[in-house]
């Protein structure tokens, strides 16, 4: 029985989540009621929905500011997992449109989404979840693996007495083949990241020639450079040529990476690669977009690694010199606390200015 299933209520507003009365969640939303609350199993109303497949309410909850990155109170897993764990592919659907992180580990076990939905058997879920991009190779707070979950490895008998569920199992098994083998096929195939890595321009051009996909990602793999673009990798690298050839063949400066959901700007900002930053701002990109994980934005960046030509490149562009990151610190406050004492005489221009 899911945690969903049986859940006590206190208040009017978590009765009617729990009764599905849409009209009387709306009312309660309309006069105020913290959308985010949590019941006393430190579920939030929208873990609820998710967990029970209110689809109607679901979108209810969001539409009222409802958070999908909130966790629960027992085990840090969120909405998705709740989706994920009763298997709710719509629902599931909304979350990620939402917002919510298909990789989330819950902070006591350490499961993802996708283990969630191959250990209570929803095949339905796992090729979604696989589908949109979700990593296969991730481990539990214990070590546990997805093919744990799934039953068995490969090749060895299902973990079930029952021929229903056999089946079950092996089309989850055959769904995870399937996308790593697609995987594999994607990486060997990825001539514009081949050629970003080697630093070789030739071969760029020849692929950007031949249609290659400027803005392909590398899949989920379990590895640092999971979701990166051929932008991104050039970017941190900062080969000014190979960004400028990507950016003219229409590569995306907004797109961002999957672990940290870095911009190109913070990966040129990071490593004080001015040049690349220029090209970046003069294609559109975002500068002061703030990373999800610490609200740094590039300038704080560039700031905290030191590097003074990409912080003059970032002011002169228009950063903003006093924009706060979620730890209350803003690029000025980063320059005092690392002793960086020019840097910190820019910012103090900038801001004054």
């Amino acid at each position: 029985m899911a945690i969903t299933d049986s859940i006590p209520v206190t208040t009017a507003f978590e009765q009617a989540i729990v009764a599905n009365d849409l009209a009387a969640v709306s009312e309660f939303l309309q006069g105020g009621v913290a959308v985010n609350q949590k019941n006393p199993l430190g579920l939030t109303p929208l873990m609820v929905a998710a967990g029970r497949g209110y689809l109607q309410l679901l979108e209810i909850l969001l539409t009222a500011g409802a958070d999908v990155h909130v966790l629960d109170s027992r085990m840090g897993a969120s909405a998705l997992h709740k989706a994920a764990q009763r298997g709710i592919p719509d629902g599931a659907r909304l979350l990620l449109e939402a917002g919510a992180f298909i990789d989330l580990r819950s902070a006591v076990l350490g499961h993802t989404p996708l283990m969630d939905a191959a250990w209570n058997k929803q095949p339905a879920m796992v090729a979604l979840l696989l589908d949109r991009g979700a990593n296969t190779a991730l481990t539990t707070s214990y070590g546990g693996s997805l093919a744990d979950f799934i039953g068995t490895s490969s090749g060895a008998p299902a973990s079930s007495d029952s021929p229903a569920q056999e089946q079950v199992i092996a089309r989850m098994r055959a769904l995870v083949e399937d996308r790593e083998a697609r995987d594999r096929q994607r990486i060997a195939g990825n001539r514009l990241m081949a050629a970003v890595q080697a630093r070789d321009l030739t071969t760029l051009h020849e692929a950007l020639a031949e249609g290659d996909d400027v803005n392909q990602r590398l899949p989920s793999t379990g590895t640092p450079d999971d979701g990166t673009t051929p932008l991104l990798a050039a970017s941190l690298a900062g080969e000014t040529q190979l960004v400028e050839a990507l950016l003219a063949a229409g590569a995306d400066p907004h797109l961002v990476d999957r672990i940290m959901k870095a911009t190109p700007g913070h990966k040129a900002a990071y490593r004080g690669h001015s040049a690349v930053l220029e090209r970046l701002i003069s294609a559109g990109l975002e500068l002061d977009a703030q990373g999800p994980y610490n609200g740094y934005s590039a300038l704080h960046d560039a700031v905290w690694h030191g590097h003074t030509a990409t912080v003059k490149s970032l002011l002169a562009a228009g950063a903003r010199p006093n924009l706060v990151a979620h730890n209350g610190k803003t690029p000025l406050d980063l320059a005092i606390e690392y002793g960086y004492l020019e840097i910190a005489d820019l910012l103090r221009s900038a801001i004054d200015a």
